[in-house]
């Protein structure tokens, strides 16, 4: 069970990393490591910390939001022990768990609205990785 939520955002996603942890109803240790304002600065070292949070605590997930997504997804994949995945849909954020064992969900607030954030959330929180031997056998692989 998930019990650590680690999250971040730089200026582009501040203002739904703020909405996120104000309305996430889900009972969660949530972990927020900033940014804390929209004055301009760089992703890949909110990127980090959430990381190695996540690296270094066992039942702990990252969420990372930037304008698209797509920097903080680059730069979390770049830690090892990180699985990260840019989603747009609850039912993407789901399986990119069950299937490949995503461990950091990356989102963009250009692309995400305060609608359906919130599902996209809990979705990703409450999915599993099924233990078949298929997706246990391709996610070795990432360590390849």
């Amino acid at each position: 069970m998930i019990q650590n939520l680690a999250i971040a955002s730089d200026h582009a996603g501040y203002n739904l990393k703020n909405y996120i942890v104000h309305n996430l109803k889900k009972e969660i240790n949530l972990n927020d490591f900033g940014t804390n304002s929209e004055e301009s600065c760089d992703f890949p070292d909110f990127a980090k910390e959430v990381c190695d949070f996540v690296v270094n605590n066992e039942s702990s997930r990252g969420l990372l939001i930037c304008g698209s997504g797509v920097g903080m997804s680059i730069s979390a994949n770049k830690i090892k022990g990180i699985r990260a995945a840019n989603v747009v849909d609850k039912e993407t954020a789901t399986q990119s768990v069950e299937h490949n064992d995503v461990n950091v969900l990356c989102l963009g607030a250009n692309n995400i609205n305060e609608e359906n954030v919130l599902d996209i959330v809990e979705s990703f929180l409450d999915a599993k990785l099924i233990q078949d031997e298929r997706y246990l056998r391709r996610i070795s692989k990432f360590e390849d």
